[in-house]
């Protein structure tokens, strides 16, 4: 009887070789596994966040520009010319207000000319010239009338034979004007009555 090759012995022997087969291959595996570099993972830090540019400031809005003001018209013109020589008639005559105020109007009718500043300046040299004569003359008149009231005193002060108030009212006379001949014939007479004898003299 021929022998049977899968008895019990073999069986055992065919299941042993097949577990270590498994163990070999899961074993193998397993050092494949270790020996693989493990996958990188991304460490890149996340982008920065874009900054916000702040918007431009506008630009400023041009200025506006001004007109460029227009020159009188001929009959402004006419009107201040009118009034300067109705002002130049005016001080001509003396009447140096009414010439003030029709150089005003040549000022209302064309502002700053120079025809109407010349004008001006001219009334006022005619009114200065005009009003220092007149100061002089009543100058002139006030001192004339001053000396004769001190001449009258100090003769009146002579005959009462009061020379102390005869000299100081001379005195006063000759601060005015001591070359008035009615001032310097009363000194005379002072002196004259000062030298005679058994005077009396006010000043003691």
């Amino acid at each position: 009887m021929a022998d049977d090759t899968r008895g019990p012995g073999n069986g055992l022997l065919y299941a042993l070789l097949g577990a270590l087969s498994v163990v070999v291959a899961g074993g193998g595996y397993y050092i494949y596994l270790n020996n693989q570099d493990p996958p990188a993972v991304s460490q890149a830090a996340p982008p920065p966040a874009p900054t916000a540019t702040p918007a431009p400031a506008p630009a400023p809005a041009p200025a506006p520009q001004q007109a460029a003001p227009a020159g009188p018209s001929a009959t402004q013109l006419a009107q201040a010319r009118a009034a300067i020589a109705d002002a130049r008639r005016m001080a001509a005559r003396g009447d140096f207000t009414g010439a003030e105020m029709a150089l005003q109007g040549a000022d209302r009718s064309v502002p700053g000319l120079a025809e109407t500043a010349a004008a001006r300046r001219e009334i006022a040299d005619l009114r200065t010239t005009r009003g220092d004569g007149r100061r002089d003359r009543a100058d002139q008149r006030q001192d004339a009338t001053r000396i004769a009231t001190l001449v009258e005193t100090a003769r009146a002060a002579i005959a009462r034979r009061d020379y102390g108030a005869a000299d100081r009212a001379l005195d006063e006379a000759e601060r005015i004007d001591a070359r008035d001949p009615a001032v310097v014939r009363t000194r005379n007479e002072l002196l004259e009555a000062s030298a005679r004898p058994g005077r009396r003299d006010g000043r003691n």
